[in-house]
């Protein structure tokens, strides 16, 4: 039985424990700050064993997965770095990954024969912690490996079986493509969610926003619903990704005015709604 250890468990680290539990054939072992949080682990299913002694909870592992906020994964692995065996494949699941794959690679790549590949799961909720887990989270998914000069194709090889057999489809990128894209689709998407809630509060101001409240129906639910997400996680993935989500909304800016100047032309229209029907059709 092979055996993996889980950095962070939230809900992405919660949700990866239950699916490799389902599967078998993995003795699963969680690693987090707060005993309070491996007890909740536990109960959920997503793990065999927890501990907050990384020593303890390494020892033995064929893979890590670092599950953790975008900008603790690199200081964690720093410090987890002695504890790491020999051989082991190390991952992550951060939505940003040029700034965490340089460094990593320099981490653990022929480190004790160690190797780092990238991975980027295209899954998550605005809910967040292990009570929201669930084991079919990955199920479907898109999984970006990040591929480098510096990556070893038997490991690229490991790693798409990895994430395959807990139910994601494999698409392997440069990490700086993958950067550039994701600011479009998902980071762009959180920055305007943010936005928009902030100019409703600011244009309703104290005394309209209950009203607000009342009149606001689907648009501004669909519009806004990941802007309950957890502010110091994505606070790390803008900063982490800071200058192509600046381009994003540069260019997200240069659109919405482009709409006002020219009058919310129908033909602007028909443009965003058929390309809005080609990115969501999923067949």
């Amino acid at each position: 039985m092979k055996r993996i250890t889980i950095v962070g468990l939230g809900l992405m680290g919660g949700s990866l424990g239950l699916a490799l539990r389902r599967r078998g054939g993995w003795r699963v072992t969680g690693l987090a700050r707060r005993s309070t949080t491996i007890k909740e682990a536990l109960r959920a299913g997503a793990l065999h064993e927890g501990f907050i002694d990384p020593a303890r909870a390494l020892a033995g592992a064929d893979v890590v997965v670092y599950c953790s906020p975008v900008d603790k994964i690199i200081p964690l692995a720093r410090h987890h770095r002695r504890w790491v065996p020999a051989g082991a494949l190390v991952m992550d699941v951060g939505s940003v990954k040029g700034p965490i794959v340089r460094e990593m690679e320099k981490l653990f790549s022929g480190q004790n024969h160690t190797a780092f590949v990238g991975a980027h799961p295209m899954a998550g909720s605005e809910k967040t912690g292990v009570a929201n887990a669930r084991e079919d989270l990955y199920q479907g998914t898109v999984c970006v490996l990040a591929k480098t000069p510096r990556t070893d194709a038997g490991r690229l090889v490991q790693a798409s079986r990895f994430w395959k057999s807990v139910g994601a489809r494999v698409r392997v990128l440069d990490p700086d493509t993958h950067d550039r894209v994701v600011a479009l689709v998902s980071h762009l998407p959180h920055a305007i969610a943010d936005a928009l809630t902030l100019a409703v509060g600011d244009g309703a101001g104290p005394a309209g926003v209950r009203l607000a409240k009342e009149l606001a129906a689907g648009s501004y639910r669909d519009a806004t619903r990941v802007a309950g997400a957890d502010p110091g996680l994505w606070r790390g993935i803008f900063t982490l990704n800071d200058r192509a989500v600046r381009r994003a909304v540069s260019l997200f800016s240069k659109n919405l005015n482009g709409l006002v100047r020219q009058g919310w032309r129908v033909g602007d229209l028909r443009r965003a709604q058929r390309l809005n029907a080609f990115l969501k059709d999923l067949s």
